[in-house]
């Protein structure tokens, strides 16, 4: 079910009068909360690509129940690690590891399956043929179920903490049920860690009227997020040109470019300022997905305020646990661009995001390396500075060569180009007056804006049209209704808004908020319905997010 469709005004309205009615009784409003977000699960969107069958919610329940017994069994054994028979000790270790992997097995199997089978036939048929040998390799009619990403990463990070001994489990088999599948972030987030929302389960919801009303604006926020900078602008425009790039100027390609880093930001925190919004009507809480990311200085910064659930999920368990930034140099960055290749692989499947988690990866490791060196030129300064000025153009070259199939004299402006930014970005000041933050800030926004053509093209043939079209620098022109004055003026006002301070949405516009009577209130929300349906002819289209 969508959230910015009639049908789901008419599923949260009753959810939330029979919610507000159960406050008294727990069980009763825990149990109906889990029906309510089974149905909301199984209601799948009639989008194009058809979402998967309401029978895949199976794979939900399962996911629920085996990491309820699998964490309670490695409880069991915890007591067991500390006995002084020194072969209990070791059973009950090898138990609780047994349990654990059991988990994982289950949880990453089944994401694995339906997400990464035919990217990895294809990529060992690619590869083969690399050395000559030609294979056909089968391709499985998969669906791919909404939110599996999301609700395993919930799901194991709880049986995790069990096992690391951060978490006591809950006994509850309905609290636990409701924790996994609780509906506002059930299919695209925010992942919600156990110690953050089960204690939620065990007291009575908050519905104080404050509440309500940061709610109401999170939710009016995330439509206006969603429908008008998100969907108006993909059927406007950006869908248009990445569905066909070589018929569009390089201008209108860059544009495009822009357009869609407006139009992802926009999706998905609109998505989760919904999901923010209508758990609070319900009475809890949820965690902060975004932070004004494309204001992030450096890649680093752009990282822990774009998607912060997921990062922080990925350094808990598995930055830290492959032993962070404790260990050697060399160590360190392993670590880090594994993080990072696992953070760009999980959006997707194929070539492009193999492509795509590199490019995001090496920049982190990039922007660790120019925080952390010594600013006079020592041995390992040097180092740095020679593989910044001899590697980054050799892949450069061969990227644009081997990869995009780009001519010699592109590839080497390209490569070129590639130092250039290495230079400039390792002498800007770390820190300075209002221009070198611009500057900084400028070159983190362009850089993301420029890899996001791995991110949204189809395959790789269209981004390799993509990238051909915009360094063919065919001229400025713009062909006339392409982009209308309405159009401008939502791809203008977006950015700009982004780029405002945060406190003026947060503190100010709230402030205006809540002096509105509840009629304007009203009104207002009847306006913005009318409105999305105008814009997008009565047809939602499912957040990008979903496809994760």
């Amino acid at each position: 079910m969508l959230f910015v469709s009639f049908d789901f005004l008419l599923f949260i309205i009753p959810v939330l009068l029979i919610t507000w009615g159960l406050a008294q009784a727990a069980v009763a409003r825990t149990l109906f909360l889990i029906g309510a977000s089974y149905f909301f699960y199984m209601a799948g969107p009639l989008t194009e690509p058809l979402p998967a069958p309401w029978y895949y919610v199976g794979l939900l329940v399962v996911s629920t129940v085996l990491d309820f017994v699998c964490s309670g069994k490695i409880h069991r054994y915890a007591p067991y690690l500390d006995h002084p028979d020194r072969a209990k000790a070791e059973l009950a270790r090898r138990t609780r590891n047994g349990w654990l992997l059991l988990s994982l097995i289950g949880n990453l199997g089944l994401l694995a399956y339906f997400k990464y089978t035919n990217f990895l036939l294809e990529a060992f048929g690619d590869i083969a043929a690399v050395f000559g040998v030609e294979m056909l390799m089968p391709h499985l009619q998969l669906i791919l179920p909404v939110g599996i990403s999301f609700y395993t990463f919930q799901s194991l990070s709880y049986t995790i903490d069990v096992w690391r001994g951060r978490l006591t489990p809950e006994p509850s088999f309905r609290r636990f049920a409701l924790f996994v599948v609780f509906f506002p972030q059930l299919v695209a987030g925010p992942i919600v860690r156990a110690s953050e929302f089960l204690p939620q389960l065990h007291r009575r919801p908050n519905l104080r009227a404050e509440r309500m009303r940061e709610g109401l604006f999170r939710i009016f926020k995330g439509l206006v997020k969603k429908a008008i900078l998100g969907d108006w602008i993909a059927a406007s425009f950006t869908d248009a040109v990445f569905a066909n790039p070589g018929t569009y100027s390089s201008l209108e390609v860059l544009l495009a470019l822009y357009a869609f880093t407006l139009q992802l930001y926009a999706d998905f925190a609109g998505y989760s300022d919904i999901a923010i919004g209508v758990a609070r009507l319900l009475g809890y809480e949820i965690p902060e997905n975004f932070d004004r990311p494309h204001q992030a200085k450096n890649v680093g910064e752009f990282w822990r305020r774009w998607h912060m659930t997921l990062s922080t999920w990925l350094r808990d368990y598995l930055f830290f646990p492959l032993g962070g930034s404790r260990g050697s140099r060399a160590r360190t960055y392993f670590n880090l661009w594994l993080t990072m290749f696992l953070v760009g692989m999980w959006h997707g499947a194929s070539w492009n995001f193999v492509i795509y988690s590199n490019i995001q990866a090496l920049a982190i490791l990039f922007n660790r390396w120019n925080r952390i060196r010594e600013r006079s030129f020592d041995v390992h300064t040097l180092i740095g500075w020679a593989l910044g000025l001899v590697v980054l153009p050799a892949v450069s070259y061969w990227l644009c060569t081997a990869t995009l199939r780009l001519d010699h004299e592109t590839s080497l402006w390209l490569a070129l180009a590639a130092i250039a930014t290495f230079v400039v970005v390792a002498l800007l000041p770390r820190r300075g007056g209002w221009l070198n933050t611009v500057m900084h800030i400028l070159l983190t926004f362009h850089f993301t804006v420029l890899s996001r053509v791995f991110f949204r093209a189809d395959d790789l043939d269209t981004s390799r049209q993509m990238i051909a079209k915009l360094v063919e620098f065919d001229g400025l022109g713009l062909r006339e209704g392409l982009l209308t004055p309405w159009l401008w003026a939502a791809l203008i006002g977006g950015m700009a808004y982004h780029f405002t301070p945060k406190r003026w949405v947060d503190v100010v516009a709230y402030r205006v908020f809540c002096k509105l009577p509840g009629v304007v209130l009203g009104m207002l929300l009847c306006a913005i319905g009318v409105l999305i349906m105008k814009l997008l002819s009565g047809a939602p289209r499912a957040f990008i997010y979903f496809q994760f």
